[in-house]
């Protein structure tokens, strides 16, 4: 401590009286309006910011308050206590500053942000003492101020440094200055007296902490504070700026701790930016706008794939036209800032499978990797991505459940490494599908959401030969994660976004598509041409079936009418459910002839219902013109204000949000693959083939963004399919662009070699340039 922190009791700053006095009043019931009143006019500042507080227009209040006794009952003793310890902290230790570079604002908003959302979490989790969280959130970052004050080290400058690093602020704080400010800032609390409850958060809201012997609302206190000062960090408001310093690592115990399901984050976060705004008014501070939210919501996303995908180093050595091979340190500090900025852009779940593929591919440089999906017609799964040489064999393939390589992966439920296949009992009879090859090392590990096993990603030989390591594996299993975490991101959004334009009751889109496409003329011409009719169905005295027979039989109601609907009109027509009993249709390319039939369809399908349930449909058809799409929305308001009252659907009890069915669908809608185009071209190059240790010159007749056709122009042609080169050569551009690819070579024949580029990457821009002119 004393190699970090300057220890000269007469300078160290002590902790706020008033804020101790009100401290020890958490929790006391009794305490009474003059009680708060006595402690308030002990500091004059605090005393005269709130009376003027109470006295702001907000408040309204017809006469002015002039006494703090008044002024507490007004505010009441929660919000007072709360303001008046914020207040005292922040003069007493937060305001001064040693540094620039460590604004004491942008600090003191984090701070106070952790303080509220840790409060609102404490409630929702009934924690005896809320107000305790409130307190160990203000403090929690409190180390920082004397490292900041007081340490033997430029604070402001060591955050300045940490631009180019990608471990957490708290790993370079004891890497670079030989403590965190969680053991600082605990230190401190322990020699002001604060309760154990206090300092217990500020110790541990970066790490572990042993929950053995710890009582149960203790070891919830902290992780309330340690996932607040998370969730801040995530939106935008941590405690100081910076691009790519990493935001915290929530610590395992957390999980278990804290059902994330019971709190509804969003509701808190929701609070949390309520409250806030309401204290930015007291200290006279603004909180980020949303697009600076956004910004740095992607940072923490691209930071947060750094800690997460740092592991340790294998050996590698840089071969010809810079491949790898056996020397050269190589780790995810190479390759995570890209693989995470990568993620974070992928717009579907097939998006990130390819960049998952990618960079298997970059890394390992194996023979043969694949990505197997869980397969929803069975218990087993189907090689969903392929590369190497068995690419064209196996995409697509479904293995059945428990056989080959993945269903030994998903029957240990563990990932897997094999440096010695023939040696390995339980695998020698489980690579058949591997012909192309003979199998000599393996590993794979699993890809998972909450728990629940969705697919599997299996790398086969490596290029050079060698076995893969257990550092490798490590890598694959952080690449993993990081991809389930994406994928699950991306399902969740399409779950939400299907839950925000789809009525959960009876399946049809809601009101909200309907209007979304009305308002929008382009998409309305674009979809239903110049024809459209418009058919407004609505379920007569439905309001009575609700009444008479029940909730449940107006349900079942509702769901018939829509399966009727779906069965009458085209996959071309759009149906709503537009508001309690009532339901749109829009019908394209109809005219009103057209449209009366499909409502004469539309009340014969309906007869059968009708006699079961004594109910009829009043149907009205109008035929419009798309151009005049926004009036559509005021004349259904006009129209359906006119009819009975709607009866409000409660949201479904089990909200859960369904990942797989959306993973599933978007893997079997994928598009069809599409010809690659080649283009004729003349250029020269060379090539080398490792495994012979030969080499030669080449003509290059064809070219596209993934294959290759060349003729060997000198040189022996011991080349065969499956072999492995490396070739290079010169475009005839302008900057005489040089390309150095490795490649599978798929045929042969005399002199002419037809390959595929191995592992190409997403977008390679000079090639791509070349073949666009």
């Amino acid at each position: 401590m004393k190699k970090v922190i300057t220890l000269e009791g007469s300078k160290l700053p002590s902790f706020p009286q008033a804020a101790l006095k009100l401290l020890e009043m958490v929790g006391d019931e009794d305490v009474s309006v003059k009680d708060m009143a006595r402690v308030i006019e002990s500091d004059p500042g605090i005393a005269a910011k709130v009376l003027e507080m109470v006295n702001a227009a907000g408040f309204g209040l017809t006469r002015k308050i002039t006494t703090l006794t008044e002024a507490v009952v007004f505010l009441g003793i929660d919000a007072i206590r709360k303001l008046c310890i914020g207040m005292t902290v922040f003069q007493g230790l937060f305001a001064t500053s040693n540094s620039r570079t460590f604004d004491r604002i942008h600090f003191w908003r984090h701070s106070l942000s952790v303080a509220v959302l840790a409060m609102e979490l404490a409630k929702k989790l009934e924690l005896p003492n809320p107000e305790e969280a409130y307190v160990a959130g203000l403090l929690h970052d409190v180390g920082k101020i004397f490292l900041d004050l007081q340490g033997h080290r430029d604070y402001g400058g060591f955050l300045h440094d940490t631009g180019s690093f990608q471990e957490t602020i708290v790993d370079l704080e004891r890497e670079t200055l030989g403590l965190g400010h969680d053991d600082v800032g605990a230190y401190f609390c322990s020699l002001w007296g604060l309760p154990d409850s206090i300092i217990l958060p500020v110790k541990y809201h970066h790490r572990s902490f042993p929950d053995e012997g710890l009582p149960t609302d203790q070891a919830l206190l902290i992780s309330i504070v340690a996932l607040s000062n998370f969730i801040c960090w995530t939106q935008g408001v941590g405690s100081f700026e910076s691009e790519t310093v990493c935001p915290p690592v929530l610590a395992p115990e957390i999980e278990r701790l804290v059902d994330l399901d019971k709190i509804d984050v969003i509701a808190r976060i929701r609070a949390m930016n309520r409250e806030m705004e309401r204290i930015s008014e007291f200290y006279r501070f603004v909180f980020p706008t949303p697009g600076e939210i956004q910004e740095s919501m992607l940072w923490m996303s691209f930071n947060l794939s750094r800690v997460n995908t740092r592991l340790a180093h294998r050996d590698v050595t840089q071969g010809a036209h810079g491949h790898r091979q056996a020397s050269e340190k190589l780790s995810l500090h190479d390759v995570g800032f890209a693989f995470g900025k990568s993620l974070s852009q992928a717009g579907t779940a097939r998006e990130v499978m390819d960049i998952v593929m990618f960079h298997i591919g970059s890394i390992f440089e194996p023979m043969h990797w694949a990505l197997l999906l869980k397969d929803p017609k069975s218990e087993g799964v189907v090689f969903n991505a392929v590369e190497g040489l068995n690419k064209e064999r196996l995409r697509g393939l479904r293995v059945p459940r428990g056989k080959g390589l993945s269903g030994y992966l998903a029957e240990r439920d563990m990932p897997l490494i094999s440096e010695n296949i023939s040696q390995d009992a339980q695998l020698a009879g489980r690579m058949e599908l591997y012909a192309d090859f003979e199998p000599l090392s393996c590993m794979g590990a699993l890809l998972k959401i909450n728990q629940q096993f969705f697919g599997v990603v299996e790398l086969v030989n490596k290029i050079n030969g060698l076995p893969y390591t257990s550092e490798e594996l490590k890598i694959l299993e952080s690449i993993t994660e990081q991809a389930s975490m994406a994928i699950e991101r991306l399902s969740y959004q399409q779950s939400l976004r299907k839950m925000a334009t789809t009525d959960y009751l009876t399946g049809l889109k809601n009101r909200c598509s309907l209007e979304r496409m009305l308002s929008n003329r382009d998409l309305m011409l674009r979809q239903y041409g110049h024809d459209l009719s418009i058919m407004i169905i609505d379920i007569d005295k439905f309001k009575r079936i609700n009444e008479v027979k029940g909730r449940k039989a107006a349900d079942e109601l509702l769901k018939k009418v829509a399966g009727i609907l779906r069965s009458t009109f085209r996959k071309s027509d759009n149906v709503f459910r537009y508001e309690g009993d009532k339901f749109i249709a829009l019908l394209p390319g109809t005219d009103k002839q057209a449209a009366d039939q499909a409502r004469s369809r539309m009340l014969t399908s309906y007869e059968v219902l009708k006699r079961e349930m004594g109910v009829t449909l009043s149907i009205f058809v109008h035929t419009v013109k798309p151009d005049h799409a926004k009036g559509l929305i005021t004349f259904l308001e006009e129209r359906l204000a006119q009819d009975k009252a709607v009866l409000e659907c409660a949201p479904d009890a089990s909200g859960e949000v369904e990942l797989q069915p959306v993973l599933e669908q978007e893997t079997e809608q994928q598009p069809e693959r599409k010809k690659i185009y080649r283009k004729k071209v003349r250029l020269d190059g060379v090539f080398e083939h490792p495994s012979a240790k030969s080499y030669g010159n080449i003509l290059v007749e064809e070219i596209a963004l993934t294959e290759i056709g060349f003729r060997v122009t000198t040189g022996p042609l011991n080349v065969k399919p499956g072999d492995f080169l490396e070739v290079s050569f010169r475009l005839d551009d302008t900057l005489h662009s040089l390309i150095e690819r490795r490649v599978i070579v798929r045929s042969v024949q005399g002199e002419q070699v037809d390959a595929e580029f191995y592992n190409p990457p997403p977008y390679a821009k000079d090639l791509g340039f070349y073949l666009l002119a």
